[in-house]
């Protein structure tokens, strides 16, 4: 299908997803970082650090994470080794642990499913309009 090259200020729609999940997996990073830095995450990496819990903690109050390479520029002048940190992971996870297929399998899903559920609506509302109407077209007084 043509997709005007407009419409995403000049990007692709797979352009434009792709940025969106270098977010989401910027995101997802800081979550598990934050999960190792408690203590709770799995394997060498997982040990209780309460500097860098509370400094990635507050800079995420501090800086909301809109832009994932944006934020992660601002964090990497505050604390390098942590931003570094977050940089691994998310580029592990992107590679290792996300589940490309299922992505798509849910998203095809989900849009079959909202497009039955708008339709179905659709057909209700205009049943009940049909049979709000007289024979002669003008709206029945309810």
């Amino acid at each position: 299908m043509y997709v005007p090259s407009d419409s995403f200020g000049g990007l692709s729609p797979e352009r434009k997803a792709a940025d969106a999940l270098r977010t989401l997996f910027t995101f997802i990073a800081v979550k598990i970082v934050l999960a190792q830095l408690e203590g709770s995450g799995r394997g060498s990496l997982a040990s209780y650090n309460a500097t860098d819990y509370q400094d990635l903690t507050t800079f995420l109050e501090e800086v909301p994470l809109r832009d994932g390479d944006a934020w992660l520029t601002l964090l990497l002048r505050r604390n390098e080794m942590l931003a570094l940190r977050i940089m691994e992971v998310r580029a592990a996870y992107s590679v290792e642990d996300f589940e490309w297929e299922s992505c798509k399998k849910l998203a095809v899903n989900d849009i079959k499913n909202a497009n039955v559920k708008m339709m179905r609506q659709y057909a209700t509302d205009a049943f009940k309009r049909a049979v709000g109407t007289d024979t002669s077209g003008a709206d029945t007084p309810p």
